[in-house]
């Protein structure tokens, strides 16, 4: 394999830029709080909350912390890249729920 000399030159370019990836993965917030994850997702702060009430699940896409509701956003990027054809799983635990009671 021969490597010529102005692409040796650019390696030093090229860890500076995977550095700084890097740097940028591992200082990312994983736990939003409701304002924040809104701008994250680009919804309104009252969606956020329908969503919460309709589609998330306590344990799974928010967890509640001293009265704080903090939304995992590892969870949230699973949910927005899941299909839409999916069956909500919220909506099939509540027609379990009205079955058995």
């Amino acid at each position: 394999m021969n490597i010529s000399f102005e692409n040796l030159e650019k390696i030093d370019t090229i860890l500076e830029k995977l550095n700084a990836l890097e740097q940028k993965i591992s200082s990312e917030k994983r736990w939003l709080n409701v304002s924040e994850t809104a701008h994250y997702l680009g919804y309104s702060k009252d969606h956020i909350h329908k969503l919460k009430n309709e589609h998330f699940l306590q344990g799974v896409h928010y967890h509640k912390k001293s009265g704080r509701v903090l939304f995992d956003k590892i969870e949230l990027d699973k949910w927005v890249t899941t299909s839409l054809s999916k069956v909500d799983t919220k909506e099939i635990i509540n027609n379990v729920l009205k079955g058995v009671l």
